[in-house]
């Protein structure tokens, strides 16, 4: 065995697929984890791999693959614990292409965190789409155009894989600073709500990530401080030269 997808549930026809694999401030991978639970979608499927053997997760005493696949309704979702090691995104990206082939989604859509570029407008979502047709949709959403970049890890390889196979495929990347970002996942799946006519309610995960943040700002600020703590000893003491 090296990489291959095993699906036990039944597979909806034509339908959505959303890859969720461990980003930058887990954006992807709390965004899919939340609207699993807030949809009660049902574990139809696994990914098993030589790649990420030895490991086992265990949610409520229960053990499981850590790379799992979910469903409801029209909706395919791919949700990693684990991240898949570069010198075999390759790999990943050829049997997913096959399976794209099998099941012939309408779409598919990838989700990833980008380091913050210190915008005005925090959490932003970026967005890169296939066709114009979603291109329209993002504008719309008032998800912004990466126009110059580079993309690396899974999502890089599976959006080149769609785009070379005609599949209509967006990739969403919500702009993070924090690890984790609940905040950042929150913004990603309100683009989702909408792209998707969804009504995943964010307000649990935005509370939390409020909660976050402001822990995360704390820690800042005391580092900051003792920064100039630190030049202010510096410059009086002979210790520090």
């Amino acid at each position: 065995m090296t990489t291959k997808i095993e699906i036990k549930g039944k597979l909806p026809k034509n339908p959505v697929v959303m890859e969720g694999f461990p980003s930058m401030g887990f954006v992807s991978t709390i965004a899919t984890r939340y609207m699993i639970d807030e949809l009660k979608m049902e574990e139809i499927g696994c990914i098993k791999s030589d790649r990420v053997k030895s490991i086992v997760v265990v949610h409520d005493s229960k053990p499981m693959h850590p790379i799992r696949i979910y469903g409801k309704d029209n909706l395919v979702l791919v949700f990693s614990e684990v991240s898949v090691p570069i010198p075999h995104t390759g790999e990943f990206s050829s049997v997913f292409g096959k399976w794209f082939k099998e099941i012939n989604p309408e779409k598919v859509i990838l989700l990833a965190g980008i380091s913050g570029k210190g915008t005005d407008k925090e959490h932003e979502i970026f967005g890169v789409a296939s066709n114009g047709e979603l291109e329209k949709e993002l504008e719309r959403l008032d998800v912004s155009k990466i126009e110059e970049g580079i993309l690396t890890g899974i999502s890089s390889e599976l959006l080149l894989d769609c785009i070379e196979n005609k599949i209509p495929v967006i990739s969403l990347m919500a702009e993070t600073r924090y690890i984790p970002d609940p905040l950042g996942a929150a913004s990603m799946i309100k683009i989702l709500n909408g792209l998707l006519g969804l009504n995943v309610d964010t307000k649990n995960l935005s509370e939390k990530g409020k909660e976050i943040e402001e822990k995360f700002k704390e820690i800042a600020e005391q580092l900051k401080k003792g920064k100039e703590d630190h030049k202010g000893v510096g410059e009086y003491s002979p210790m520090y030269g």
